[in-house]
């Protein structure tokens, strides 16, 4: 219905409905170096349409994690990974590729010129479109020096579809997760030391950070879960042939 772009061509965003659902599609081209203002300018945009689903695409030239997204030190416009994780806490967002694989590694971008590999592409969404995200897949890196990084969404109109999100009760007694919660906390807290004078803003960043760990870690745990399941099964069926002949 409505089209949004900056001046220097950074940025476009498609305000419309897909499949019923009223939603903003963006893509975005970050800048090599920090850059303060085009982080206020983007997260300005962001945050102009509301509660409006944010599909956001691109190549951000930013990494959300440099110890889990770069193969050697280096800093762009998200500033070694303060700039991006804090975009998306104040906006609500998902690294989707993340929550879906946490603590795997993979790589969207080689440098020829550094021989450095990093993830700098990503597909953001807000959180109240996660339950509809199907898959995310980084293709190899073959002919470009950008892998192609895919999405799949179900479209279709979200009111209705599911309930506010609540904590799992089950986590408040799984130390493991605790000790990882508490690590998230610490870092949000360093990482957003500027803003504690603004309370509100605080919080409610905080929550949406600590939302997101909170699902990265459940999805971790879930598919732990199905790969031992899947394991004990095989060896069941191994046994059933071994002492059935």
């Amino acid at each position: 219905d409505r089209v949004y772009q900056d001046g220097g061509g950074r940025f476009l965003f498609l305000k419309g409905r897909l499949g019923g659902q009223e939603l903003v599609l963006g893509t975005l081209y970050g800048p090599n170096q920090w850059d303060s203002v085009f982080q206020q300018a983007i997260r300005r945009q962001l945050q102009s349409f509301g509660d409006l689903p944010i599909i956001l695409g691109g190549d951000f030239n930013a990494v959300m994690d440099p110890q889990q997204d770069r193969s050697a030190a280096g800093v762009g416009w998200g500033g070694g990974g303060r700039g991006l994780p804090s975009l998306c806490a104040a906006c609500g967002l998902l690294d989707v590729w993340r929550v879906l694989h946490p603590g795997e590694r993979d790589y969207t971008h080689h440098s020829r010129a550094h021989g450095t590999f990093s993830r700098i592409d990503y597909f953001l969404v807000s959180d109240s479109l996660f339950s509809r995200v199907e898959s995310s897949v980084i293709a190899p890196l073959e002919i470009s020096d950008h892998a192609w990084v895919s999405l799949e969404v179900r479209v279709g109109a979200l009111s209705g579809c599911r309930p506010p999100w609540r904590f799992p009760r089950e986590l408040s007694e799984d130390h493991v997760y605790q000790g990882y919660i508490h690590q998230h906390w610490s870092w949000y807290q360093q990482e957003n030391r500027a803003h504690r004078d603004a309370p509100v803003l605080f919080w409610e960043a905080a929550k949406a950070v600590l939302r997101g760990a909170t699902i990265s870690y459940l999805t971790h745990k879930r598919r732990s879960r199905d790969a031992q399941i899947l394991r004990l099964e095989r060896l069941g069926q191994a046994y059933r042939r071994r002492y059935a002949a």
